[in-house]
C-alpha cells in the first residue's frame, strides 16, 4: 500500500509546486506565460515575437514602431490597425517585439516521418514596421514594409532585417500633392467618372484630432480570363472560406522634435503587399469565344492618421496608412462601363506539356497553393483623396501571391464547355490565377 501512496503524494507535491513556481516565473517570461495558459488553464495562445534588426546608420536614435492588421481570429477595434509596440533605440540595435494571440490552427500538414497530422502553421499575422533614424532634427534613414508572419509553434520568432529602404525620405512610386486648407471638402464616396479614384469618407476621429480613421472605394485590375468557341468561362469569388488576393498597401511615418509636418504633407510610399480577402460571394459574366478579357476588383480601402507626443521626452511619432482592406464585387471589364475595355481576341497557343485534358460539362479550377513573391503581375494608378487635405497618384499592384488554408481560399475560374478542350494554368503556376485554354 505504501508504493500506491507514493506516486498520489509526489503528484499532490507537484501540483502545489508548479503553481507556486509558475507564480515565480510568469512575471518575468512572457514564454513561460503563453505555454501555462495554453496547456494549464486551457487558453489556446501563441507569441509572436519579432526580431527587428535596425541598420548601423549615423543617427542619434532610432524610432521603431510596429502595428498589426486585423484577422479573423484576432479583430482588432473597428477592423483597423492597433498598435503593438513603440520606442527609442540605437542605431545598430536589435528590438524584440512580443505579441501574444489567440492561437487558432489555420493549416494542418502531414508528417512524413510518422505519418501524422501536425500543425504546420497558425493564424497568420500581417505587421507593418516602422523605423525612423534621425540626426538632430533631420531624418537620415526612413525604413517601412509589412511583414507577414506564419507561425510554425506556439512560440514563434520571426527576424526582420531593417535595409533596402521600402521607401526613403519621400515618396515612393506616387505623386502626393498637399490641398490647401481652404479647399471646399467633398467627402463623398469613391468612384465617379473615374473608375480608379478614392475618395476618403472619415468614420472616426478623436476630438483632439490626434487619430482619424476613414475609408474609401476604388477598381484594381486583376488577372485575365480566357475562352475559345465551345467553352464559357467566368472568375469567382467565395466568402466561405473567403477567398483573398494580395494587393498594394501604402503608408508614412515620421519622427520629428521640432516642425513637424501636418497631416496634409504626407509622403507615401509603398510597404508591399497585403492580404484582401472578398466579403462576397460573386461570379463575373461567361466569357465565350476566342477572346481574353481583363478581371477588376471593387476594392476598400482603409485611411488611418495618427499623432503621438511625448513632451517629456521632447519627441513626436506621425503615422500614415492607406491599404486594402477587402474586395466588394468583381467583374470583367466587358461588364462594366467606366472600366476600360479589355475584351481582347485570342489566339491560343500551343498546349505545353503539362495541359490538362477536360471534355463537355463544367470544372471549377482553383489555384491552390500557399506561396508568395514580392512579383507585380498588374498595376494600375489610382487617385486617392483626402479633400481638403492631400491628393495622391499611387500604384496599386495585384501580386503574384496566393494562400490556401482553412481560413482563406484562392479565387477560381469555372469552365462550362460542350466540346473537348485542354487547360493549364499561365507559366505552369497556380500563383498567376490565370487559366489558358486550347481546343483538344
Amino acid at each position: 500500500m505504501r508504493h500506491l501512496h507514493v506516486p498520489v503524494a509526489l503528484a499532490m507535491v507537484l501540483a502545489l509546486a508548479i503553481p507556486l513556481a509558475t507564480l515565480t516565473v510568469v512575471t518575468f517570461s512572457d514564454e513561460i506565460q503563453v505555454i501555462v495558459s495554453s496547456w494549464f488553464e486551457g487558453r489556446s495562445r501563441m507569441l509572436v515575437k519579432l526580431e527587428i534588426r535596425l541598420p548601423q546608420v549615423e543617427a542619434d536614435r532610432c524610432a521603431v514602431m510596429v502595428r498589426r492588421f486585423p484577422t479573423m481570429y484576432n479583430p482588432t477595434k473597428e477592423g483597423y490597425t492597433e498598435l503593438i509596440y513603440r520606442g527609442l533605440h540605437q542605431p545598430g540595435a536589435t528590438v524584440e517585439v512580443k505579441n501574444t494571440l489567440f492561437a487558432y490552427v489555420a493549416k494542418y500538414g502531414l508528417d512524413p516521418r510518422t505519418n501524422e497530422y501536425v500543425v504546420e502553421y497558425y493564424e497568420p499575422q500581417e505587421y507593418a514596421i516602422f523605423v525612423n533614424c534621425a540626426r538632430g532634427n533631420a531624418t537620415v534613414f526612413k525604413w517601412a514594409r509589412i511583414v507577414e508572419v506564419f507561425p510554425r509553434s506556439i512560440i514563434h520568432t520571426k527576424g526582420v532585417e531593417v535595409g533596402g529602404s521600402r521607401y526613403e525620405l519621400g515618396p515612393s512610386s506616387s505623386s502626393t500633392t498637399p490641398l490647401p486648407p481652404e479647399s471646399d471638402r467633398d467627402e463623398g464616396g469613391g468612384g465617379g467618372s473615374n473608375p480608379f479614384s478614392c475618395s476618403i469618407v472619415i468614420v472616426e476621429e478623436s476630438p483632439d484630432y490626434s487619430y482619424k480613421r476613414g475609408e474609401c472605394y476604388t477598381w484594381v485590375r486583376g488577372p485575365a480570363i480566357y475562352s475559345i468557341d465551345g467553352l464559357t468561362t467566368s472568375f469567382v469569388l467565395w466568402t466561405y472560406p473567403r477567398s483573398a488576393i494580395y494587393l498594394e498597401a501604402f503608408a508614412d511615418s515620421e519622427f520629428c522634435v521640432v516642425n513637424c509636418r501636418t497631416e496634409g504633407q504626407v509622403q507615401w510610399g509603398s510597404i508591399g503587399k497585403k492580404l484582401t480577402p472578398s466579403v462576397v460571394s460573386r461570379e463575373t459574366s461567361g466569357l465565350a469565344g476566342y477572346y481574353k478579357d481583363a478581371i477588376y476588383f471593387y476594392v476598400r480601402y482603409n485611411y488611418e492618421y495618427s499623432v503621438w507626443c511625448d513632451s517629456f521626452a521632447g519627441f513626436c511619432l506621425l503615422y500614415w496608412g492607406l491599404y486594402p482592406a477587402d474586395i466588394r464585387t468583381v467583374k470583367r471589364s466587358a461588364e462594366e462601363p467606366s472600366l476600360p475595355y479589355s475584351l481582347y481576341p485570342y489566339t491560343p497557343p500551343a498546349p505545353p506539356y503539362y495541359k490538362t485534358p477536360e471534355g463537355p460539362g463544367e470544372v471549377l479550377i482553383w489555384f491552390n497553393a500557399t506561396s508568395e513573391t514580392d512579383i507585380s503581375l498588374y498595376r494600375v494608378t489610382v487617385s486617392f483623396t483626402y479633400a481638403g487635405i492631400w491628393t495622391a497618384s499611387l500604384t496599386v499592384s495585384y501580386y503574384k501571391a496566393v494562400r490556401s488554408d482553412s481560413q482563406y481560399t484562392t479565387p477560381a475560374v469555372r469552365i462550362r464547355s460542350t466540346r473537348y478542350y485542354w487547360w493549364w494554368y499561365k507559366d505552369n503556376d497556380p500563383r498567376n490565377c490565370e487559366v489558358l485554354v486550347a481546343p483538344r
